[in-house]
């Protein structure tokens, strides 16, 4: 297929960038009244299996207001600039999330520079760096990366929320310390009370106070993480997707690239707010989230090839799980842990390239399978 300039595909996707105030209230306080209704369902509820599954489906609707909150972020849920930002502050509030350090890390860092150097959820480590690792760093690393996905939820915890999700830390621009304080002391002022509402469930239920706070709080929370964790893994780690560390690196991977086109089946992609129409959303991020499905099937038939689109399979997500461990940023390409080529090159080869350069790469492939 020819290839098509930027300007053309930002022009054609122009026409999907239809925020809707009326359908991004709507989606919030559907959202934001099933997650409380979740809640209640675990206080009031009689059965423990009847708590358990209100319990996952509170984690599960604190995704998806964290996936409006990105919208209304960028400007896009709502036509209005303040409602938008109320609405990501109280959709990022059920998930402990800053909105502020959010804007800092989703905004400048992840978007300008995305799958770049910059420490990004899950940013694949060379293998010199991960043998640089003491002992129990590589266990770690083998362990958020493994195909059972034990580690998904634990990686997002210890590596991305508590990291630059939460408060601000030293390294951060001094200019939005003061900010992300403020936004900081709001999100404590809100688990104080919603903790305290809990731990006093006895008082006006018949659930005990560990089980409200078991199920209230730490699971719903466990089963956001883990959500987040496999969306932001799926979304920028495939055999074909590169990562990149240099100016040449990022003029050959353009935006359609370097995130995947997660297909489920409609409905649920829909109750997920098609947030695994990913690639659409790097290369136009003004689309909200209504508009993606229209908008990245626009984008597939314009970049043909270029576009990484897969149907969800188990089978399939445990493929890139056991390939895509470590990147060797040198023959781009992914490789797994003692180094060995686990897929084809992600960077077509520069032109100045040798014939040697490419047999290099199939050779190791070989010896891998």
């Amino acid at each position: 297929m020819e290839q098509i300039s930027r300007r053309r595909i930002q022009d054609e996707l122009a026409q999907f960038v239809r925020p809707n105030t009326g359908h991004g209230v709507f989606l919030f306080i559907t959202d934001m009244g099933t997650y409380a209704a979740a809640v209640a369902g675990v206080l009031f509820l009689p059965d423990m299996w009847m708590k358990v599954l209100c319990s996952v489906l509170a984690g599960t609707k604190i995704s998806n207001l964290a996936t409006l909150a990105h919208d209304a972020a960028h400007g896009s849920l709502t036509r209005s600039a303040r409602l938008n930002k109320l609405i990501a502050i109280l959709s990022f509030m059920p998930g402990l999330f800053s909105y502020r350090l959010w804007l800092y890390d989703h905004h400048q860092l992840h978007h300008p520079k995305t799958n770049g150097a910059h420490r990004d959820s899950f940013t694949p480590l060379t293998l010199e760096e991960f043998r640089a690792l003491p002992k129990w760093r590589q266990m770690a690393e083998r362990l958020y990366r493994s195909p059972t996905m034990l580690g998904l939820g634990l990686y997002y915890i210890v590596e991305r929320w508590w990291q630059v999700k939460f408060f601000p830390r030293a390294y951060m621009p001094k200019r939005i310390h003061a900010s992300s304080w403020r936004h900081f002391a709001f999100l404590m002022v809100y688990l104080t009370a919603f903790l305290a509402l809990l731990a006093t469930a006895p008082l006006y239920s018949s659930t005990g106070t560990v089980t409200a706070l078991t199920l209230g709080f730490v699971l719903p929370f466990f089963v956001w993480m883990t959500l987040i964790s496999f969306t932001l893994y799926v979304q920028h780690t495939h055999p074909r997707i590169p990562w990149v560390r240099g100016r040449v690196d990022r003029v050959a991977a353009p935006q359609e690239a370097l995130t995947t086109h997660l297909k489920f089946p409609a409905a649920l992609a829909w109750f997920m707010h098609h947030v695994y129409d990913h690639a659409v959303h790097h290369v136009h991020p003004g689309i909200p989230c209504y508009e993606l499905p229209r908008a990245q099937a626009h984008l597939n038939n314009l970049v043909g090839d270029t576009a990484v689109v897969e149907s969800f399979r188990f089978s399939w997500l445990f493929d890139v799980m056991k390939r895509c461990k470590l990147y060797d940023f040198e023959r781009h390409c992914w490789t797994d842990f003692e180094g060995r080529p686990t897929s084809e090159r992600t960077i077509p080869l520069p032109e100045e390239a040798t014939v040697q350069d490419d047999v290099a790469l199939q050779e190791g492939l070989a010896q891998a399978s």
